[in-house]
C-alpha cells in the first residue's frame, strides 16, 4: 500500500463527467427510476445544459409514500438549489476538508471559466484516500455513533423514510419475523420509489443479510470488506454477535489523515503569521527561525535564497553558505513536472501563499517528502512583494508508518520473531493442515527461569541481549518449516510441523527437537501435541501447553513435560480453592482454634492462635492447603487481618469474663508483615479492644527474612518499642537461621515439631534440638517446643533446658469456647 500525494491529485482526475440529469418537470418517480438504473446517489436537474439543482438520496427521504399522488410531483419541488460548486483544479485534500466543513455529499465541478464539467461525491473522494496506516490500529468500535433506530419489516416504507429522515440516518436496522436483523438504506428508499408498488412495506426492499465485523476488528479490515464488496454500510457486532451499530465509509475514514494535516497546517499558518509580523524586527525573526524545528528559508522577490535556518540544514544537509544566492531548485527532486510548479505559483500569485506536499532531495541524493508552506511578504509602504518565506517539515516518518505498523502488528521488535498474533494465525493454519495431511504437530512453550533476576541485577539492556540470544539459539535448533515466536516478556513458543503421522513417533520426534533446544539454552520447556483429529482452538492449545510448562517448573529446573488432563484438573482445583476461600471470608466459614502453651507441670503460660476452615461440604480444609494459595493470590492480607481481629476480640471477651491469658502467639505472613499499614492495623486493634501489645507475640518463619533482612530488623525494632514480642516459628528449617539469629531482636525460638518427634529415636535430631536450646539460653531467648506428644519427649526437653511446651500431650487445638472451658476458667481458679 502506498500513500498518494493528495495535493498533487486534482479532482478533475476523478470527476464523473457522464452526468445523470433530468428536466425540472419530470416526476420524482421518473427521477428515482433513472437513479436506480444508474445506481447513482444523486440526479442533477438541468435546463438547456445548465444545472439548476440537485436531488439526492437524502432528499428522497422526504417523499410521502402514503400519498397516491406523490409519485407525480415534479422533481424540481424537492431539489436543492443552487448547487454548490468546486473548481476542477482543487486538490483532493482541499475537497476532502471542504466536504467535512460544508456537510454535503456532492459538488458540481466547474473549470476556471465557471463552466460545469461534472459532479464529484464524497464517496469518490473517500475511495481515493489510501491512508491505511492510520486505520490498522483503530477498531471498528472506535468510530461507532449511536446505534441506528430499528423498524419492523412489516411496517411501510412511508414509516421507514420518515424514521430515517427524523433520525438523520442514512441506514436503519430492520427486524424480520424470524428475529434476524437486516438493513434499509437511502438507496433502498430510492429503489422503492422507482418501483410501481403503491405504499410498499419495508420487507420488499430491505436487505436481510447485514454483513458485520466484530467491534475489535481494525478499520483497515472493515474498509477492505466494504470496497471489495461495493458496500456502503457495514454492521458492527460485539463478542456475542449482537449488532451494536452500523458504519459507512465516511465514518471509517473521515478525519484521520485530514485531521492531522489540518492541525499541522494550522500550526504552520501560525508560524507563518509570526514570521510575517516579525520580519520588521530582524532580531525577533532570527530568534524564531533559529529555534524552530522546521526548515525555514527566505528569498528575495526573484526567489533567490537569502537565509536559511538550522532546521533547513538538518533536514536537507545543505549549509547556509551552500544555498545563499541560489534558487530553491537546488533541492528539487525532479519528481514534479512544470504543471505542478505552474499551479503552485499561480496560487501564490493569486492568494499570497501555497500549502501542500512536495518531494525534494537532500544533499546526499536521498529524496524525501515535505509538508511545505510558501508565503509572500509585501512591503508595508508600497505593498509590493519584497520577499518569500518557506517553512517545511520532513514527513518521511508518515510515509514509513504504514510498513512500520504492519511490522509492529505481527513481529516482536526486539527479537524480530513473530509475536503472539502471528503465532495464533500460523497455529490455526497448522491445525487445519494437520487435519488434511494426516501428519502431527507439536507446540513447545518455553519460559526463561529467573529472568526477572537478570533485569533486576544486570539491567534491562542485559536482559534484552539475553532474549535476543535465546531467539537466535531457538532458530538454530529448529527446522525451516517450524515457527519460533516470542509471546511475552520471557516466554517463547515453537510450532513444530510435519511430524510423523503416528502419534508415538511424533512424540519421539518432538521430544528430540525439544531436547536439542533444551540443551542449547538450558531452560524450561513444555510440549503439547496436536493430531489430525484435534479440534482444539489455538488459544486453548497455548493454555494447555502453558499448564504443562508450569508443571515442569514445579518438578525442578531444566525439565521437559507433556500435557495431561490431570494437570488441568489440578489447576482447576487450585482456582476452586481460591474462589471458595474468598467465599469463606464473606460467609464466616473460618474460625480460630487455640492450642495452649504450658510449663512442665501443665500450667497455662500462653496459647497460639491457629486458623481453621470448616467448608460447608468438604469439612475441615487443612491450613497447609489453603494458606499457600492465599499467599499467591493476595488473599493473605484479608485472612491475616481476620486472624488478628478475631484474636483481639477473644482476648477482650476473656478479660471481661475475669480470666487472663498472659500472652497469645499469632502467626503473620511475610506479605502481611511488609504491608505499609501493618503497624497501623495493630495500633487500631489495640485501641479498639484495649489489649496491651505486650500480650501479643507475633510469630514468623525464617522465610520472612529472605527478601530484605535489614528492613525486617528495622520493622521488628519499631514494633518492639511499642511492646510487641516476636517468635521465630519452625526454627531450624531455614538454611541460614543461625547467621541471621545474632542480628534479630526476637524474644523466642519455636522448635519445629519435625525435630521434636524424633528426639528420642534419632541421635542427630536430639543433638540438633539440644544445640538450639543451648543457643537460645546463651542469647537469653525463650524456647517453645512444638509437637510434644509423649512423656519421654517432655523429659528430654526439660533436661536440656526447654521449659515451655505445646503439643497433643497436653492438648490439641481447641475452639475458643472449649479453650475457655478447659484451660482459661481452670487457670483463673
Amino acid at each position: 500500500m502506498s500513500n498518494p500525494d493528495l495535493h498533487a491529485i486534482s479532482i478533475k482526475d476523478i470527476t464523473q463527467t457522464n452526468l445523470l440529469t433530468c428536466l425540472p418537470n419530470e416526476t420524482m418517480h421518473e427521477a428515482a427510476v433513472k437513479m436506480a438504473e444508474r445506481n447513482c446517489s444523486a440526479i442533477l436537474i438541468a435546463v438547456d445544459d445548465e444545472i439548476i439543482g440537485i436531488w439526492t438520496e437524502r432528499d428522497v427521504l422526504k417523499f410521502d409514500f402514503s400519498s397516491p399522488d406523490a409519485r407525480s410531483i415534479p422533481v424540481s419541488e424537492g431539489m436543492s438549489s443552487p448547487v454548490i460548486c468546486v473548481n476542477e483544479n482543487a486538490s483532493l485534500e482541499e475537497v476532502s476538508l471542504k466536504f467535512k466543513k460544508d456537510g454535503v455529499r456532492h459538488y458540481v465541478v466547474t473549470d476556471d471559466q465557471g463552466k460545469q464539467r461534472g459532479i464529484i461525491s464524497q464517496t469518490d473522494v473517500i475511495k481515493k484516500h489510501n491512508f491505511e496506516f492510520f486505520l490498522v490500529l483503530k477498531t471498528a468500535g472506535s468510530v461507532l455513533k449511536s446505534i441506528p433506530p430499528m423498524i419492523k419489516s412489516t411496517q411501510t416504507m412511508a414509516q421507514a423514510s420518515k424514521l430515517m429522515h427524523s433520525s438523520h440516518s442514512d441506514a436503519i436496522r430492520v427486524e424480520f419475523p424470524d428475529q434476524s436483523i437486516g438493513i434499509l438504506t437511502e438507496r433502498d428508499v430510492v429503489k422503492a420509489l422507482a418501483s410501481l408498488m403503491l405504499n410498499p412495506i419495508v420487507a420488499d426492499h430491505a436487505s436481510r443479510n447485514l454483513v458485520a465485523v466484530n467491534e475489535h476488528e481494525s478499520l483497515y479490515h472493515a474498509k477492505k470488506i466494504m470496497l471489495l464488496n461495493d458496500f456502503r454500510h457495514l454492521g458492527v457486532s460485539d463478542n456475542k454477535n449482537n449488532l451494536i451499530g452500523i458504519i459507512n465509509l465516511a465514518d471509517i475514514l473521515a478525519g484521520f489523515r485530514s485531521t492531522y494535516v489540518e492541525e499541522l497546517k494550522e500550526s504552520l499558518a501560525h508560524r507563518d503569521t509570526l514570521l510575517r509580523d516579525s520580519l520588521k524586527s530582524l532580531g525577533l525573526a532570527k530568534k524564531i527561525i533559529d529555534n524552530t524545528q522546521e526548515g525555514v528559508i527566505t528569498t528575495d522577490k526573484y526567489v533567490i535564497i537569502q537565509t536559511c535556518n538550522a532546521g533547513f540544514t538538518k533536514i536537507t544537509g545543505y549549509t547556509e553558505q551552500e544555498v545563499v544566492g541560489k534558487t530553491p531548485a537546488i533541492i528539487s527532486s525532479g519528481r514534479h513536472d512544470k504543471n505542478f510548479y505552474y499551479a503552485m505559483w499561480e496560487k501564490i500569485n493569486k492568494q499570497g501563499f501555497w500549502q501542500g506536499e512536495i518531494w525534494n532531495r537532500r544533499k546526499n541524493g536521498e529524496v524525501y517528502p515535505e509538508l511545505l508552506t510558501i508565503t509572500e511578504i509585501r512591503d508595508d509602504e508600497t505593498n509590493e512583494i519584497s520577499n518569500y518565506a518557506a517553512i517545511f517539515s520532513d514527513i518521511s516518518r508518515l510515509k514509513n508508518d504504514e510498513e512500520e505498523i504492519k511490522r509492529l502488528a505481527f513481529y516482536d521488535p526486539l527479537t524480530e520473531l513473530p509475536n503472539r498474533r502471528l503465532l495464533n494465525d500460523r497455529l490455526a493454519q497448522e491445525l487445519a493442515i494437520s487435519g488434511r495431511s494426516g501428519k502431527n504437530g507439536a507446540l513447545l512453550f518455553i519460559d526463561l527461569d529467573h529472568f526477572k533476576n537478570i533485569n533486576e541485577t544486570l539491567g534491562h539492556s542485559a536482559g534484552d541481549r539475553v532474549l535476543v540470544e535465546v531467539a537466535y539459539r531457538l532458530k538454530l535448533r529448529v527446522r525451516d518449516c517450524d515457527t519460533v515466536a516470542r509471546i511475552s516478556s520471557d516466554e517463547f513458543a515453537v510450532i513444530l510441523t510435519e511430524l510423523n503421522g503416528q502419534i508415538e513417533q511424533a512424540c519421539n520426534d518432538a521430544r528430540y527437537i525439544a531436547e536439542k533446544v533444551q540443551q542449547a539454552i538450558c531452560q524450561v520447556y513444555s510440549v503439547m501435541m496436536f493430531s489430525e483429529n484435534s479440534d482444539i482452538a489455538p488459544d486453548d492449545l497455548l493454555k494447555q501447553a502453558g499448564t504443562a510448562m508450569y508443571r515442569a517448573k514445579e518438578s525442578g529446573r531444566n525439565m521437559l513435560q507433556f500435557f495431561q488432563d490431570s494437570m488441568q484438573e489440578a489447576a482447576m482445583e487450585r482456582m476452586l480453592i481460591e474462589k471458595e476461600l474468598r467465599q469463606a471470608l464473606d460467609e464466616h466459614q473460618l474460625s480460630l482454634y487455640y492450642q495452649p502453651q504450658v510449663d512442665y507441670h501443665g500450667n497455662l503460660t500462653g496459647a497460639e492462635a491457629l486458623i481453621r476452615w470448616n467448608h460447608p461440604t468438604k469439612g475441615f480444609v487443612p491450613p497447609d492447603k489453603f494458606i499457600p494459595i492465599a499467599e499467591e493470590c493476595g488473599l493473605i492480607q484479608a485472612v491475616g487481618f481476620w486472624v488478628l481481629e478475631q484474636s483481639f476480640i477473644h482476648l477482650r471477651q476473656w478479660d471481661r469474663q475475669q480470666v487472663h491469658l498472659p500472652h497469645l502467639a499469632i502467626n503473620i505472613s511475610p506479605r502481611q508483615f511488609y504491608h505499609d499499614d501493618f503497624t497501623g492495623i495493630l495500633a487500631r486493634l489495640v485501641k479498639q479492644y484495649q489489649i496491651s501489645p505486650s500480650r501479643i507475640m507475633l510469630e514468623f518463619t525464617e522465610g520472612l527474612l529472605m527478601n530484605d533482612v535489614d528492613a525486617a530488623i528495622d520493622k521488628i525494632k519499631q514494633l518492639k518499642k511499642l511492646g510487641y514480642t516476636f517468635s521465630i516459628d519452625d526454627f531450624g528449617t531455614g538454611y541460614s537461621s543461625l547467621s541471621y539469629l545474632k542480628h534479630l531482636p526476637v524474644d523466642q525460638l519455636k522448635i519445629d515439631k519435625s525435630f521434636v518427634e524424633d528426639i528420642t529415636k534419632n541421635e542427630d535430631d536430639a543433638v540438633f534440638v539440644g544445640t538450639i536450646i543451648a543457643i537460645a539460653r546463651h542469647m537469653n531467648l525463650g524456647v517453645v517446643a512444638e509437637g510434644v506428644e509423649s512423656k519421654m519427649e517432655l523429659d528430654f526437653l526439660k533436661q536440656n533446658g526447654c521449659l515451655c511446651y505445646q503439643g497433643y500431650y497436653f492438648s490439641k487445638p481447641l475452639p475458643d469456647d472449649l479453650f475457655f472451658e478447659h484451660w482459661l476458667s481452670k487457670a483463673s481458679q
